[in-house]
């Protein structure tokens, strides 16, 4: 797998696939969220489409990517040494996420875009997801933390049962099947905004990536022989694409069985970005992508900044009377540069100091290439075909 830098020469080395792939996740959550001209054009709309058609799909996409690069940290440990460290693992996620997320909280508290009521008592407990909030796009993220406290209970029964990869890899697929199944009865009670915001019903997409690591981690010879199969992983990645262009505007159908076929699809997904990416890994765009997704984290607590300045210029071509069509490229352009920018310059103010905090108390315990610690969130052994 290629690393490269993320700006300091100095820094830890990232994993371009993965990068690749947040990009691609925080692009679709961007373009389903920001506003834009309706110009009544045809090209247009088909320009459009996956953009105003895939952002929630974009969550899902994180949630798996999610889960297998974090399931994969305390795998990777209990496949090497036979026992977890909850506490470290829950501390250094803490370092990683909290500083900017409660940045985030903190000034919505001073700018007053929303009454407190809105959101503080929520975002402090991270029960967002439940009991709702004004900064929307968080609820994903009360998701994340539960799952970040789940996972390390569960793999500590593990532990305590001496469970091997086989029996790991079955329980994980009985949970997946119990919260389908779960989800499946609250969307036919017509409880659709339980099956979309509540955590016992999403945490599967994780668990899904955690399955997928654990294959990764701890049977290597099964993950060679899943992704030698390129034609298999295609199909896959086809039948996720076909699923989401047809069956997502069925939302009972999508919040059903909906998320676990994206999840499938999102497995396939990574296996082929990681194994079979390294003719595209030079191409500017590739790059590009993955250098938004390096930011990804502060573009989605973010992006929603860029909405304001987007509608005032939809206000302003419209009193210079300016051709919709015209207005459209500028405006869509405009908010993609300033939520990129925010999360540009919150990345490197806030998360990135943090991390390297974090990393002097409790530095990664893997050495990277030429002494260098890797970021552990991103580390991924060379099991495939290919040089990782």
């Amino acid at each position: 797998m290629r690393w490269f830098g993320t700006g300091n020469s100095k820094g830890p080395q990232r994993s371009i696939e993965l990068d690749f792939i947040r990009g691609i996740a925080i692009i679709a959550v961007m373009g389903f969220h920001f506003h834009t001209v309706h110009t009544g054009s045809t090209l247009i709309a088909v320009i459009e489409y996956p953009l105003k058609s895939f952002g929630k799909e974009g969550v899902n996409l994180f949630f798996t990517l999610s889960g297998f690069l974090v399931g994969g940290l305390l795998l990777k440990q209990y496949a090497k040494v036979g026992h977890i460290d909850a506490r470290r693992f829950i501390i250094r996620r803490i370092f990683k996420i909290w500083p900017a997320y409660y940045v985030l909280i903190l000034f919505h508290v001073f700018a007053g875009r929303h009454p407190t009521s809105t959101f503080l008592l929520q975002n402090l407990t991270h029960m967002q997801n439940y009991l709702g909030t004004s900064i929307t796009q968080t609820w994903s993220l009360a998701v994340e933390e539960h799952f970040y406290l789940f996972l390390p209970a569960l793999l500590s029964v593990v532990v305590m049962l001496k469970l091997r990869a086989n029996a790991i890899i079955a329980t994980l697929l009985a949970i997946c099947a119990i919260v389908l199944a779960a989800r499946c009865v609250v969307v036919a009670k017509g409880d659709l905004d339980a099956a979309f915001f509540y955590t016992q019903y999403r945490i599967d997409s994780l668990l899904f990536g955690v399955i997928l690591a654990a294959v990764y981690w701890m049977k290597p010879e099964l993950y060679r022989r899943f992704a030698a199969r390129k034609k298999t992983l295609i199909a896959m990645v086809v039948a996720l694409v076909a699923w989401l262009v047809l069956a997502i505007k069925d939302v009972p159908l999508d919040e059903s069985i909906g998320y676990t076929v994206q999840a499938l699809g999102f497995c396939a997904l990574i296996v082929l970005t990681i194994e079979y990416s390294h003719k595209l890994r030079e191409s500017w765009l590739f790059r590009a992508v993955a250098w938004i997704g390096v930011y990804s984290y502060g573009i989605y607590l973010w992006h929603s900044l860029a909405l304001a300045p987007g509608d005032m210029l939809i206000r302003k071509f419209a009193a210079l009377h300016v051709p919709a069509i015209a207005a459209w490229a500028p405006v869509l352009i405009a908010q993609f540069v300033i939520a990129i920018v925010i999360g540009y310059v919150t990345t490197r103010a806030v998360e990135f100091p943090f991390l390297r905090l974090r990393d002097a108390i409790f530095p990664a315990r893997r050495k990277g290439p030429k002494g260098e610690g890797m970021p552990e969130e991103l580390e991924v052994p060379a099991v495939g075909g290919h040089v990782l």
